[in-house]
């Protein structure tokens, strides 16, 4: 009863995902613990680009994959090539992806404090998720560089929120640099008219990129567009339907295979003209005043930036943890609140066939059966996209439940 009474209430319900979601990254851990050792990392793609960039051009190609960051970003791993050898170089990046995560988590705990006076156990708790939740535990074992991204795109949201609007934006931009379409989260700037820091972020992408042309070449650039183009968009695994090895996030996944004999190209400009729509009425509906309001509008910003890109990835979510955070913590209306919540356990609970499969065999479960209901949930879409989809529909019913009267003009004065 007492439980019952207590998830009740938007504030700890609030604080009882956050903890769920530092038991599913604690989980995370054992799992590779127990049953996967040693997994691949990405890390190595960092390190060969930037080791190959300093005796030539560029090479976008290596043994680990592609290098689809802009050339300039090079320089961010030219400190492991030039101290360490590999092995000893994604150890550090390792620790130091750790440290930045709680670094974040720091920060934005004190943030809460700030604005609504959260408790210092809360504020553990809210670092820890930054920290030990699913998705850093994820991006420190590949050797990812998503933490560094999430800490700055979350960062220099909180920036904007003390009014360091030149900060916030310049943190934006960096962040922009590794993936090109977090810059459109300049829409949220826009809509919370913060003009100077959409000049900063401009003023600091357009510096950077001239730094990586002076540096590298034009032609490094060039090139760099084509391999992303070809060989990062790669809409064709979604012919007559989905692999479900595939972890991309895009909403073209359950579309191909509803409409299998649609070429996926179809797809993408349909998401960006419906996600563009919902997004601009969002917009109109939610204000800026509070808080809340603030994340509900960035939340939303973020997950329709993911929907429109037909690269989003699972390790992308980190993105979304600091609005998502804030409105866990500070949407009051019970039934936005509770929508909110059963999307982020989804969202959290980011597991394929490939790990399920291996789990239900470590348990000496008959997976059979399980796998006969699993799997034809888990091929029409990933659990992050699942979560994605029901935080989404929170938002939009936020929208819908609004006073907000404003001139649809407003927003442009």
């Amino acid at each position: 009863m007492r439980l019952t009474a207590a998830l009740s209430d938007p504030e700890q319900r609030g604080k009882a995902v956050l903890a769920f979601c530092v038991l599913a990254g604690l989980a995370t851990v054992a799992f590779y613990a127990l049953l996967r050792p040693s997994p691949a990392n990405t890390f190595g793609v960092f390190y060969l680009a930037a080791k190959a960039s300093m005796s030539g051009p560029v090479d976008y190609r290596t043994p680990y994959g592609l290098y689809v960051y802009t050339p300039v970003t090079l320089l961010f791993f030219y400190p492991y090539v030039l101290a360490f050898d590999q092995s000893t170089a994604l150890l550090v990046h390792r620790v130091l992806s750790v440290c930045l995560a709680l670094g974040f988590g720091v920060v934005l705990a004190r943030f809460l404090r700030r604005e609504i006076g959260l408790s210092g156990r809360d504020q553990v708790l809210v670092a820890a998720f930054a920290c030990a939740s699913l998705y850093p535990v994820v991006d420190v074992v590949l050797g990812g560089i998503e933490i560094v991204l999430g800490a700055a795109l979350g960062i220099g949201w909180i920036a904007l929120e003390r009014r360091r609007d030149g900060w916030g934006g310049v943190a934006w931009a960096l962040a922009s640099l590794f993936k090109v379409f977090p810059s459109l989260w300049g829409l949220y700037m826009l809509r919370a008219q913060r003009l100077r820091a959409v000049v900063a972020a401009v003023v600091a992408g357009a510096g950077a990129t001239i730094l990586g042309v002076a540096i590298f070449g034009l032609n490094a650039y060039l090139r760099y567009f084509h391999t992303v183009t070809t060989g990062r968009i790669r809409l064709f695994k979604f012919a007559g339907g989905a692999s479900p090895d595939n972890e991309m996030v895009t909403p073209v996944r359950p579309l191909a295979q509803i409409f299998p004999h649609v070429a996926p190209t179809v797809w993408p400009p349909v998401i960006f003209v419906v996600v563009a729509l919902l997004l601009g009425f969002v917009y109109l509906r939610v204000p800026t005043d509070e808080l809340t309001d603030r994340a509900t509008l960035l939340l939303a910003t973020v997950i329709a930036i993911t929907f429109v890109m037909p690269t989003s990835q699972d390790l992308d979510m980190y993105y979304l943890y600091a609005p998502l955070v804030v409105v866990l913590l500070t949407e009051r209306r019970n039934r936005i609140h509770a929508v909110y919540s059963i999307g982020t356990v989804i969202y959290m609970l980011d597991f394929s066939q490939n790990e399920l499969r291996p789990l239900l065999a470590h348990l000496g479960l008959s997976h059979v059966g399980i796998m006969a209901v699993a799997d034809p949930f888990l091929r029409f879409a990933t659990m992050p996209l699942y979560g994605l989809f029901v935080l989404f529909a929170a938002i939009l019913l936020r929208a819908l439940r609004s006073d907000y009267r404003a001139n649809p003009l407003s927003v442009l004065e």
